[in-house]
C-alpha cells in the first residue's frame, strides 16, 4: 500500500508550493508513523518571508471620528532609492499642494551627510548638516549664512538605528523628544519634555492593520486618551511610483499647485521632460533625471523661455518645442552639448498651420499634430533647421474630430493618440491603430477606442513596457499597461 503526505508551504509571495513524499509501508511497525503523517498532512506552515523593500509609500490622514465618506485632511508621500535608502518625503495639504519637501543627502558610501528642505512659501531650499559621533549618536546642525551653527539636534539611536531620544539645543538645551517602539518596531509613543520636566505633544499610536510584508497600513493617533486621527498607508514595492489614486510621482512630478500638461521620456526613461503652467499658452519646461531608480528634483529649463508643448528625443539630447507669440506658433530646437543646453534654434515650418504634440521615434523622425481639418496627425523629419513633412496619417485622421498627441511603439507595432470631438463622447479619449505593414513602411489601420481610461493626452509607455503615463491636464496619471488591452502577436 502506498500513502501520500501533502505539505502546503507558503512561498514568499503567498503562492502555495506542494511537496510530495512517498512512503511504501511493508510492516505494521510503521503504522504509528503513518498515523502521525496523516494527522499532520493538512497543517499549513508559514515559511520565513524575505522582507520586500519599500520603494514608495503614501499616508492619508483623516480626522476622527472617521467614516468611509470622510475627506482627507493631508497626505504624506515618501520615496526610496533602489537600495532601500530614504530619498525624499513630502507633506501635502488636502488639495495636494506641497507644504513641506525634504530630501536626504548621502556621501559616496551612502552615509547621510545632510538634507535639504523647503516649507510652503520658501523660495529656496534650506540645508541641514548631519554627522555621526558614533554608531549610536547622530548630530544634526543648522547653520546661518556664514556657516555658524545656531541650532543642534542630537539623536540617541537604538540597536535598529532608530531614535529613542533627541535633544534640542539652541543657545541652551530646550528639551528632549522621547520615542518608544512596539515589538514590531513601529512607533508606539512620542512626547517632548522641556528642561522643567513638563510634557508637550504627547501622542500614541495603535496599529490596526499590518500587511503580509510586516508593514503597517492603518493606525490610530491618540492624544489625551482620545482618538484624533486615522492614518491609512499605501505601501508599494514596485517601481511604478503611483498611488491608488493613479497619480504619478505625486509631489515630485505631479503637483497640486500647477497644471502638468505634457510629458515625454528618453528611450531608457533616464530623463523625463514635462511642462507646468497656470497659463496654457505660456508654460515652463522642466527636466528630471533618474538617479538610483528615482526621478530627482525637476530643474526648470529657463533657456526655453515660455512654450506651449514639447518633447525630448530618445537620446535625451534634443528637445523640440513650440511657442505662441505675436507672430503665431513658432517651432524651436535645443540640443544638449557637453552637459549644457544650447541656445534655441528656430525650425522653419513648411506651411502656415500650427504644429505641436511631438513624439520622437528616432533622433530625426517625428510624429506630430498639425492644425489641418481641426487637427490631424502627420510624420516627418528634422533636417538641419527645417521640419520636412513626409505624410499625413490618412487612415487615422478624421474630418469631424481632432487627432493629436501620438505615441508610437518602438517597434512601430501600434500607435496610440488622443481624439476629441465636441459633444461626442464616443469620439473622446485614447485610440489605438495597429500597423499592418512593417517598421520601415508602416500601414496604420483604422483606429479603435481604448475603453476604461480617463480622458487625457501625452500618453507614454515606460518602465520596460509595464506602465503607461499621461496627463489629464492637471496631474500625470499612471496605469498598468495591461489596461490598454493591447492585441499583439
Amino acid at each position: 500500500m502506498i500513502y501520500c503526505c501533502w505539505i502546503r508551504w507558503k512561498s514568499q509571495y503567498g503562492n502555495t508550493i506542494k511537496m510530495k513524499s512517498f512512503n511504501q509501508l511493508r510492516t505494521l511497525n510503521f503504522i504509528p508513523f503513518v498515523v502521525f503523517l496523516l494527522t499532520f498532512s493538512c497543517v499549513e506552515i508559514d515559511a520565513p518571508r524575505e522582507k520586500q523593500q519599500i520603494t514608495f509609500e503614501r499616508i492619508t490622514y483623516y480626522r476622527a471620528p472617521f467614516t468611509e465618506q470622510s475627506q482627507p485632511i493631508k497626505y504624506r508621500v515618501e520615496y526610496y532609492y533602489d537600495n532601500g535608502k530614504p530619498y525624499r518625503w513630502i507633506e501635502l495639504d488636502s488639495l495636494g499642494k506641497v507644504e513641506t519637501d525634504y530630501f536626504v543627502e548621502y556621501d559616496e558610501n551612502w552615509i547621510q551627510i545632510g538634507a535639504k528642505y523647503r516649507e510652503e512659501g520658501d523660495p529656496e531650499f534650506s540645508s541641514e548638516l548631519v554627522r555621526y559621533k558614533n554608531d549610536s549618536t547622530k548630530i544634526t546642525e543648522w547653520t546661518d549664512s556664514i556657516g555658524k551653527v545656531y541650532y543642534t539636534m542630537i539623536d540617541d539611536l537604538n540597536k535598529d538605528k532608530k531614535t529613542y531620544r533627541a535633544a534640542f539645543i539652541g543657545d541652551k538645551l530646550h528639551g528632549y523628544d522621547s520615542t518608544f517602539y512596539n515589538d514590531d518596531g513601529f512607533v508606539r509613543r512620542i512626547f517632548f519634555t522641556n528642561v522643567k520636566g513638563k510634557v508637550f505633544n504627547d501622542r500614541s499610536f495603535v496599529y490596526d492593520s499590518i500587511n503580509q510584508n510586516g508593514d503597517w497600513v492603518e493606525r490610530k493617533k491618540i492624544m489625551n486618551d482620545t482618538i484624533v486621527e486615522i492614518q491609512r498607508r499605501e505601501v508599494f514595492y514596485n517601481t511604478s511610483f503611483t498611488s491608488k489614486t493613479n497619480v504619478f510621482y505625486q509631489g515630485i512630478l505631479s503637483t497640486g499647485e500647477l497644471s502638468e500638461n505634457v510629458i515625454s521620456f528618453s528611450s531608457n526613461d533616464s530623463l523625463v521632460f514635462f511642462t507646468r503652467t497656470e497659463d496654457w499658452d505660456n508654460q515652463k519646461g522642466f527636466l528630471s533625471a533618474k538617479k538610483n531608480g528615482v526621478y530627482q528634483l525637476p530643474i526648470e529649463l529657463k533657456e526655453l523661455g515660455t512654450l506651449y508643448n514639447g518633447a525630448v528625443s530618445p537620446s535625451g539630447k534634443q528637445i523640440l518645442f513650440c511657442s505662441k507669440g505675436d507672430k503665431g506658433m513658432q517651432l524651436w530646437l535645443t540640443k544638449n552639448e557637453n552637459g549644457k543646453w544650447s541656445d534655441k534654434i528656430k525650425i522653419e515650418l513648411p506651411n502656415q498651420y500650427e504644429i505641436g504634440y511631438f513624439y520622437w521615434t528616432t533622433e530625426t523622425e517625428l510624429y506630430f499634430y498639425q492644425e489641418v481639418n481641426d487637427g490631424d496627425l502627420f510624420y516627418g523629419n528634422i533636417e538641419g533647421n527645417q521640419l520636412i513633412i513626409q505624410k499625413s496619417l490618412d487612415n487615422i485622421n478624421t474630418s469631424e474630430a481632432t487627432e493629436f498627441s501620438p505615441y508610437v511603439d518602438p517597434e512601430k507595432r501600434f500607435l496610440i493618440f488622443t481624439r476629441y470631438q465636441e459633444g461626442n463622447k464616443a469620439n473622446q479619449g485614447f485610440f489605438i491603430s495597429y500597423n499592418e505593414g512593417d517598421a520601415t513602411e508602416p500601414i496604420w489601420q483604422k483606429a479603435s477606442k481604448i475603453e476604461g481610461i480617463p480622458y487625457g493626452w501625452s500618453l507614454q509607455i515606460i518602465n520596460n513596457g509595464k506602465q503607461f503615463v499621461f496627463t489629464n491636464g492637471e496631474d500625470f496619471l499612471s496605469y498598468p499597461v495591461d489596461k490598454l488591452n493591447l492585441k499583439l502577436n
